[in-house]
């Protein structure tokens, strides 16, 4: 008997809502010609509860197997925890996805049913942006594509699906891959992937290839990627704009819901 598989993949914007990013409390340090961000700073002075309640109603209203959350803070100065409160409501994570410091906003991939195992992120390069899990025959990448293009990291993540592609395997990347701007190279990237045979789950149950899940600039950003196997397993899937529609994020969650035996 098959059995039914909810994986949700969310950009979290680290619980600053639609409009507070953390990028905006970066300083540049003199001495290493680096940003940093002040993690103090984002701490003390933005509010996350409102937000991280928000998100906390609509993973209990949807329930999720599978969640990948990206743009997730991690931070030792935060009164929240975050993990600790979504273990209270029944997820376990992928250990190997928490860095071993603080202070990381990152993708982390968290599971109510089943036993998934970490893979690790093609190359090991960028690996806080990718989260990679085996269940059964199914292999899920939940990653958070750079807004500015990285080059490297793209052809690996490319090499890594390919390669996915030729094997046959049931799989599924999903996640924000800004890839919405066609002249850019995250968009370029996965149109080559959808020449090669991947298929993007939005597109293929009939749906507006521009349908925005993005609130500022209002571009289609987040996706699911699959194989034609893993895309035939496929039971539904959504671009949910509640949470950025309700300012608790700038991003729209994807829903896939598929059959996983």
């Amino acid at each position: 008997m098959n059995k039914e598989k909810r994986i949700m993949a969310i950009n979290m914007n680290d619980f600053g809502g639609r409009t507070e990013h953390l990028m905006r409390h970066r300083y540049f340090n003199n001495r290493d010609r680096r940003y940093h961000i002040d993690w103090k700073y984002w701490a003390r002075e933005v509010e996350k509860r409102e937000t991280w309640n928000g998100l906390l109603e609509y993973i209990l209203n949807k329930q999720p197997d599978l969640l990948v959350i990206s743009e997730m803070l991690i931070s030792c100065y935060e009164d929240i925890d975050f993990i600790g409160e979504l273990e209270n409501i029944g997820y376990a994570y992928l250990e190997e996805c928490l860095p071993e410091r603080g202070n990381y906003s990152l993708t982390m991939m968290f599971f109510r049913t089943g036993k998934p195992v970490y893979v690790n992120s093609p190359g090991k390069y960028r690996k806080n942006r990718s989260v990679i899990c085996r269940e059964g025959n199914m292999m899920i990448c939940g990653s958070h594509f750079p807004y500015e293009s990285d080059e490297v990291f793209l052809k690996y993540m490319e090499d890594f699906v390919l390669d996915s592609l030729s094997l046959n395997r049931d799989f599924l990347l999903i996640g924000d891959l800004n890839a919405s701007d066609p002249t850019k190279e995250n968009k370029k990237m996965v149109n080559k992937l959808l020449e090669a045979g991947a298929v993007d789950l939005w597109m293929a149950a009939g749906n507006d290839e521009n349908t925005p899940t993005e609130a500022k600039y209002q571009g289609r950003l987040d996706y699911a990627i699959a194989s034609p196997s893993f895309a035939r397993r496929v039971k539904n899937v959504e671009i949910d704009p509640l949470l950025m529609n309700s300012g608790i994020t700038d991003h729209a969650a994807i829903i896939v819901d598929v059959r996983s035996e």
